[in-house]
């Protein structure tokens, strides 16, 4: 944003945008569009102003924020079970039983509510 700006920024600056963004990574992964806040708050530390331009970022956000969700989960999904077969900590089976259980309710409520679906598109 800087740049759209005609503003350079020195060293310092980029030292501060540096530990901004990846301090401020590590707490907003898994919350939608949070970049949007990052961006304003990065451009506050180093005196940007906030112009049209970030008008121009929250359109394209949408988008690359999708593929920044997709990393995110893919990259837990991945995780769990190599800490899991790290660690040797697993669930105990009166937990897994329990989560099979939800699981099973909420196929059956998913099932009852396109039946359900099924009937008013029906008549």
């Amino acid at each position: 944003m800087a740049q759209t700006q005609g503003i350079v920024l020195n060293g310092a600056e980029y030292v501060i945008v540096f530990l901004l963004a990846t301090l401020a990574s590590i707490g907003v992964s898994p919350i939608p569009s949070a970049s949007l806040v990052i961006v304003v708050m990065i451009c506050g530390a180093v005196n940007i102003p906030i112009t049209g331009m970030y008008a121009v970022v929250v359109a394209i956000d949408w988008f690359t924020d999708r593929f920044r969700t997709a990393t995110n989960v893919s990259g837990d999904l991945f995780a769990a079970p190599i800490l899991a077969k790290l660690s040797g900590v697993t669930d105990s089976p009166e937990d897994q039983e329990n989560a099979q259980d939800v699981i099973n309710e909420g196929q059956e409520m998913y099932n009852r509510e396109a039946r359900r679906d099924d009937d008013v598109v029906a008549r």
